[in-house]
């Protein structure tokens, strides 16, 4: 290494390798040195950067399709039904609608992950009428499921305009359950409406179109107890029951919708 040329030619090299290196992970992704708009690890993501920044409070809308499976039935252990009510007879509902409405919420961005609440209303439709199991031929019954509401939890992990989210909660709604029959004079109408609650969990994809027009589709279950307070509406219908019963049952909801949003970002 004396000789002073191989000595440059050596320096040369060396620099030369380094440089691949630096250069290397850079062009594996696309990115060229001094690229505007290149996210750093454990720095705010923001639209200076020219990287989606998904922070800030949301008010929007959605609209999709939901069905159901829902059950409901009579305690009417202990009591004396004269043989016309099998104990645990179930009555079986599947209706099937459009639903909408509207969302709310806060997200909080750390990096690539979102962590964020959400509130959301929907009217449903829900809405189907069955024959009795008992009196098919002069009774029937009908649940409706007026509205759902939700308080959930969001998740979720961002690739620049790209989020994918999951999300779970308390949910509640207004379910009626009726009784008509013909077998008595004038016929007759039994209603039992309550405002009943569950679980519901879930998760979807949204995209920023514009900075703070967010679009997506989302996939919820959720599950509702029927159980309400002890009453006889199946006593009103004309069947024989000596004393009052508990309604219980559950309605097992599953919907895809269609989701729109402004979010609010806190620079804004």
């Amino acid at each position: 290494m004396d000789n002073p040329r191989a000595s440059r030619r050596l320096a040369l090299l060396i620099a030369a390798v380094v440089a691949l290196a630096i250069a290397a992970p850079a062009q594996a992704d696309g990115w060229q040195p001094g690229e505007y708009g290149r996210w750093v690890p454990g720095t705010p993501m923001t639209d200076g950067q020219n990287v989606s920044d998904w922070s800030g409070i949301y008010v929007g809308g959605k609209l999709g399709g939901i069905w159901s499976d829902v059950h409901w039935e009579q305690d009417l252990s202990g009591f004396n039904t004269g043989g016309a009510v099998p104990p645990g007879t179930q009555t079986n509902f599947g209706p099937s609608s459009f639903a909408g409405g509207v969302i709310t919420g806060g997200n909080l961005q750390m990096g690539n992950w979102i962590f964020g609440a959400e509130f959301s209303f929907s009217g449903t439709g829900l809405s189907e009428s069955v024959a009795s199991p008992f009196f098919p031929a002069t009774d029937t019954f009908t649940t409706d499921i007026d509205w759902l509401m939700t308080v959930e939890g969001r998740i979720g992990y961002a690739w620049d305009r790209v989020m994918v989210f999951g999300k779970g909660g308390w949910a509640g709604g207004n379910a009626t359950l009726t009784m008509a029959t013909t077998r008595v004079a004038g016929g007759l109408v039994a209603t039992d409406e309550e405002f009943v609650d569950g679980w519901t969990i879930g998760g979807g994809i949204e995209y920023a179109a514009w900075p703070s027009v967010i679009l997506g589709v989302e996939y919820d279950y959720t599950y509702l107890s029927l159980s309400t307070s002890p009453d006889c509406p199946l006593c009103a219908a004309g069947i024989p029951i000596t004393a009052p019963g508990q309604v219980s049952g559950g309605a097992n909801i599953n919907a895809v919708m269609a989701r729109a949003s402004y979010l609010f970002k806190p620079e804004d």
